[in-house]
C-alpha cells in the first residue's frame, strides 16, 4: 500500500512539472452562476420567495404565471422556427394550431393554464401579434434565444435574449413580457421600470463582450398591451418600451449597474450562508397572492 502511494505521489510530481503549476490540496470555489431574470429580478422582487424557490428546493403549486409567460416564448420560438424553415410568416389563421402543439409538450411537463380564460386570452393575444407585428418582425429576426455568457471575478453572468433583430444592418435586442406595462406614476411600477431597464442593461453589456459593440438598442414588448387601444399607433406606444444604447449616458449606466449587479450577487450569497431572506420593502399584491408562502408572510399580511 505504501509503495502504491508512493507512485502517486511520483506521478502527480511529474504531472505538475509538465503543467508548469504546483498542485495544492486547496479546493478552490466553484463559481456559481447568476441570471438577471431567474436571480435578480426575482431577488430584488421578494428576496423571501427568491430564496425559499431557488434554494429549498419548493416550487409553486400553481404555476399560473410561469405556464403564461412561457407559452408565448415558446410559440414566438416556433413562429421564428417555421419561418426559418418554410419561409413564411405565420398569420392568425395558424395560431390555434402552432399553440395547440406548444400547449401539449407544456402539459407533457406538468404545466397548464389556470383556467379556460386564461388560455382563451393567450390565442387571443398571440392572434393580435401576429396581425400587427409578425409580417414585419419574424423575418428580421437574426437568433431566437440568443445564449450569451460572461466570466467575472467571483461568479458567472448569464442571460438568454428572446430576439436578437436585425434593423437598417444594426442589431437590436427585444424581450417579452407577458404582462401590460407598469405605470410609471406609481412607485411600484417604477421599481419594475427600473428592475426590466437593467434587465436590458445585462443582455447589452453581454452582447458588447460578446460582439465588441452595443446594440444599437433593446426593446421590451409588453404582450398584454397588444390587447388594449384602437389603433396600431396607440398599442406600440404603450406596448414597446426602447433603451438607447447609442446613448452615452445610457452606456454609464450600463457600466455602473454591472457594478450593482456584483453587488446584488454578494447579497444573495451572504443570504443563502447564513439562512436569513429578507423581506422586501415594496411589493404589490397580485405578486404576494401568487406566493405560495403568502400566509405566514408579514408582508403580505399588512397589505
Amino acid at each position: 500500500m505504501r509503495v502504491r502511494a508512493q507512485e502517486i505521489a511520483e506521478r502527480l510530481e511529474r504531472f505538475s512539472k509538465r503543467i508548469g503549476k504546483k498542485l495544492s490540496g486547496k479546493k478552490e470555489k466553484i463559481k456559481e452562476r447568476y441570471t438577471i431574470t431567474g436571480d435578480i429580478i426575482s431577488y430584488s422582487m421578494c428576496p423571501r420567495q427568491y430564496g425559499l424557490y431557488r434554494f429549498y428546493g419548493f416550487a409553486p403549486s400553481n404555476p399560473t404565471q410561469e405556464w403564461y409567460g412561457s407559452v408565448i416564448h415558446r410559440f414566438l420560438k416556433r413562429a421564428h422556427t417555421v419561418y426559418r424553415v418554410d419561409k413564411r410568416v405565420i398569420g392568425e389563421d395558424d395560431v390555434e394550431e402552432l399553440f395547440r402543439k406548444v400547449e401539449s409538450a407544456m402539459e407533457a411537463e406538468g404545466v397548464r393554464p389556470s383556467s379556460p380564460q386564461v388560455r382563451e386570452r393567450v390565442i387571443a393575444l398571440l392572434k393580435e401579434f401576429c396581425r400587427l407585428l409578425a409580417g414585419d418582425f419574424i423575418p428580421k429576426i437574426e437568433e431566437a434565444e440568443l445564449r450569451l455568457i460572461k466570466e467575472l471575478p467571483h461568479f458567472i453572468l448569464y442571460g438568454i435574449v428572446d430576439a436578437l433583430k436585425v434593423e437598417g444592418g444594426e442589431f437590436e435586442i427585444w424581450d417579452y413580457k407577458g404582462m401590460e406595462r407598469p405605470e410609471p406614476s406609481t412607485p411600484l411600477g417604477r421599481k419594475k421600470i427600473e428592475i426590466y431597464t437593467k434587465q436590458m442593461f445585462v443582455y447589452g453589456y453581454l452582447f458588447k463582450e460578446r460582439n465588441g459593440c452595443y446594440p444599437r438598442r433593446a426593446v421590451l414588448l409588453f404582450m398584454n398591451e397588444l390587447l388594449k387601444g384602437e389603433s396600431l399607433k396607440e398599442k406600440l406606444s404603450r406596448a414597446v418600451y426602447e433603451i438607447d444604447f447609442t446613448d452615452e449616458k445610457t452606456v454609464k449606466e450600463v457600466e455602473g449597474f454591472i457594478r450593482e449587479f456584483s453587488e446584488i450577487v454578494r447579497e444573495i450569497e451572504k443570504s443563502k450562508e447564513s439562512g436569513r431572506w429578507e423581506l422586501p420593502s415594496q411589493i404589490d399584491k397580485k405578486t404576494c397572492l401568487a406566493c405560495d408562502f403568502r400566509f405566514d408572510c408579514p408582508k403580505f399580511l399588512s397589505l
